[in-house]
């Protein structure tokens, strides 16, 4: 009887372990994709500013490489005053579709 109490207490334990396991490595990876989403919205930012600043308004998207995956990137901009275009960045990855990160600011007129 105290054999088969402390198979069942063990065999509790490891499903509970496993079932941590399983669950970090599902958020590790999710993880993994919003801070390379992240980046990749950084990094457009960035081309925004700098060398691609938008010659309309609207939409316009793309896709870049980046850690061994395909990401689809959108940006929409809008007018929003005399100096201000409002911007809209949105990544996600090529496979899902699914938007994992979403960055928004205002950018200057040119």
């Amino acid at each position: 009887m105290e054999v088969v109490i402390s198979l069942l207490i063990f065999s509790s334990s490891v499903i509970a372990i496993y079932q941590i396991i399983v669950s970090a490595q599902v958020s590790s990876q999710t993880m993994r994709d919003k801070v390379m989403a992240r980046e990749i919205a950084n990094n457009r930012y960035a081309m925004l500013e700098t060398i691609d600043y938008p010659i309309s308004l609207g939409s316009r998207s793309g896709i870049i490489k980046m850690a061994g995956q395909d990401w689809l990137w959108k940006e929409e901009t809008k007018d929003v005053s005399q100096y201000l275009n409002e911007f809209s960045i949105s990544i996600s990855l090529k496979e899902s579709g699914q938007v994992i990160f979403v960055r928004e600011g205002y950018i200057e007129k040119r």
